[in-house]
C-alpha cells in the first residue's frame, strides 16, 4: 500500500508570511468582538469574517508563490467526504439509540432537535461549514499547517507533528477574543478546559488532513462538531460532559485512520498532499 507524501508543503516565503497572517487574523477578529453586542456577530458580520478568512487565506497562498486551487481538492472528493462523515455521525447515532434503549444514564430514546426540527439544522449546519469551518479550516490546515511544518526545515513526520502541534495550539488561543470580549468569560477551570478541548479538536482536524489531505473532509468535521446532528437525546453531565468531546475526536481519527489504512492514498477521499516531497521514515 503506497503511504502519503508527508513531508513538509514547499512554503518558502519564511516565517514572516505565516506570522503576519495569524496576527492579523487575531487582530481583526478582536476588533469584531469589540463592536459585537450581546455575546456573538450578527449574521452579516460572521459572513464578512468567513470572506475575510477566505481571502486572507488565499492572499497567502499567492504570496508565497502558491496556487490556492490546488489546495482545493475535486468536487468528487466533497461527495465522498459528505458521505464518508455521514456514515460515521450514523454509526454513532446508532450508538446512542443502544446506550438510550439499554438505560445508560445521559442518553433517552426522545427524539433530538435535530430531528425534530430537520429544516432549521440544516439551515445552522450550512451556515457553520460555509462561513465558518471551510474559511477556518483553509487557514489554519490548509495554509497555517504545511508553513509551519516547512519552518521545522525537515521533510518528515517530525516536520508534520511540529505543524499539527504548533497549529492546533494557535487554533485554540484564536478563540480567546470571543471568550474574554464577546462572551464575556473571565480566567478560570473554564477556560482551561475550554482551550484544552479546543487544542484537542485542531489536533484531531490536523491529523484528519495530514492524513487525508483533503480540506473538504476536515471542513465536514469541523461543522458537524459545531452542529453535531444527534438524532436522540444525549444528556450529559460532569465527567462524561468533559471526556464525549474526546471520545468523539478519538472516534473522528480513528475512522479516518482506518479507512486510509483500506484504502490507501488512493480515490478521491484521500490526495496527496500538495507541494510535498518524497516521504522520509526517520
Amino acid at each position: 500500500m503506497s503511504r502519503p507524501d508527508i513531508g513538509p508543503q514547499s512554503f518558502d516565503g519564511g516565517p514572516l508570511i505565516p506570522v503576519a497572517t495569524y496576527v492579523l487574523t487575531v487582530l481583526v477578529l478582536s476588533a469584531l468582538a469589540l463592536v459585537s453586542t450581546g455575546g456573538s456577530p450578527s449574521p452579516l458580520a460572521g459572513i464578512a469574517w468567513g470572506v475575510f478568512l477566505v481571502g486572507l487565506a488565499v492572499g497567502a497562498f499567492l504570496v508565497e508563490g502558491i496556487e490556492p486551487r490546488s489546495v482545493v481538492p475535486s468536487v468528487r472528493s466533497l461527495g465522498v467526504a459528505l458521505a464518508a462523515v455521514a456514515a460515521l455521525w450514523a454509526l454513532y447515532n446508532a450508538v446512542a439509540s443502544v446506550l438510550a434503549i439499554g438505560g445508560v444514564p445521559g442518553f433517552s430514546a426522545g427524539a433530538s432537535r435535530v430531528a425534530a426540527h430537520p429544516l432549521l439544522y440544516l439551515a445552522a449546519f450550512g451556515s457553520s461549514l460555509l462561513f465558518t469551518a471551510i474559511p477556518e479550516e483553509l487557514l489554519f490546515r490548509g495554509y497555517l499547517q504545511g508553513s509551519v511544518a516547512s519552518l521545522v526545515g525537515e521533510r518528515s513526520r517530525r516536520a508534520t507533528a511540529v505543524g499539527i502541534s504548533v497549529v492546533a495550539v494557535l487554533f485554540a488561543l484564536f478563540h480567546l477574543p470571543r471568550w474574554f470580549l464577546m462572551s464575556g468569560h473571565g480566567v478560570g477551570a473554564d477556560l482551561a478546559i475550554r482551550l484544552l478541548g479546543l487544542t484537542a479538536a485542531g489536533l484531531a482536524f490536523g491529523l484528519v488532513y495530514a492524513l487525508s489531505g483533503n480540506l473538504w473532509l476536515v471542513a465536514l468535521f469541523h461543522a458537524t462538531m459545531n452542529q453535531p446532528p444527534f438524532l436522540v437525546t444525549v444528556h450529559t453531565e460532569g465527567p462524561v460532559h468533559f471526556l464525549l468531546p474526546f471520545v468523539e475526536y478519538t472516534a473522528i481519527v480513528g475512522a479516518v485512520f482506518v479507512l486510509y489504512r483500506l484504502t490507501g492514498t488512493e480515490g478521491p477521499l484521500f490526495s496527496r498532499p500538495r507541494f510535498a516531497s518524497a516521504p522520509s521514515d526517520d
